[in-house]
């Protein structure tokens, strides 16, 4: 079907797998921005972060590193959401 040497001459079909669920996601994302605006795409973000936290320390523990990253991206959230950008008048 592919040439042998060709960039996709060693992908399988599991090789895919990763391929169109990231397709999916980026295509999930740009709906969700367009239909419920930044903001609220950044409030699941965090709590997309915090839940996947919740599920990681059930198996065995988080690390301090995805502790402060959650932390911090929860408090970038928080700014925002509080001092949003002035809109210019025409």
């Amino acid at each position: 079907m592919l040439k042998s040497g060709s960039f996709f001459s060693e992908w399988t079909p599991q090789t895919f797998i990763p391929v169109i669920t990231n397709a999916i996601g980026g295509i999930l994302v740009g709906l969700v921005t367009k239909h419920a605006g930044s903001v609220r795409k950044g409030f699941s973000l965090i709590f997309g972060l915090l839940l996947s936290g919740m599920f990681q320390a059930n198996g065995g523990g988080i690390r301090s590193e995805q502790v402060l990253g959650g932390i911090l991206a929860g408090l970038s959230v928080d700014a925002y959401s509080a001092s949003p950008c002035a809109q210019e008048e025409d």
